[in-house]
């Protein structure tokens, strides 16, 4: 995950190699920036309580934030499977993760240009998709 960050390649990553990597995933319109990092503090910040897991109403400020009016609701639903405060739904980090892959791989397979790859070549989309639901239903 460090790698991901690490520019000098000294094994740590310092404040402006933080900062460069939130912005270019904060900017990621293609979906195509590593996330591993960006996903791990994604989920330090929606838990507020500190308590390792994270619910709803914690992460519905941090992601309206982050996405805006429009998309919050699909974006809460996409990566907790309901936008219902009131479904007690919590997620820990490893399901955290998991469901936030699960959402940026359908992203990118809703690109058109993946579409046309996929057409073309009947390729792995289909087991890609089965693997991406089945960490979803986790």
């Amino acid at each position: 995950m460090i790698w991901e960050v690490d520019e000098d390649c000294d094994g740590l990553i310092n404040w402006p190699e933080f900062q460069a990597m939130w912005q270019r995933c904060q900017e990621d319109k293609a979906g195509t920036e590593p996330r591993g990092l960006y996903n791990v503090v994604l989920f330090l910040l929606h838990d507020k309580g500190g308590a390792g897991r994270v619910d709803l109403e914690e992460a519905m400020r941090i992601t309206y934030l982050r996405v805006g009016k429009e998309a919050l609701d699909e974006e809460l639903a996409a990566v907790f499977g309901t936008a219902d405060l009131n479904s007690g739904k919590t997620l820990g980090l490893t399901e955290f993760l998991g469901c936030l892959h699960a959402h940026q791989l359908q992203q990118l397979r809703s690109r058109p240009t993946m579409k046309l790859r996929q057409a073309n070549s009947g390729g792995p989309a289909a087991s890609s998709a089965a693997a991406a639901a089945a960490i979803a239903a986790k």
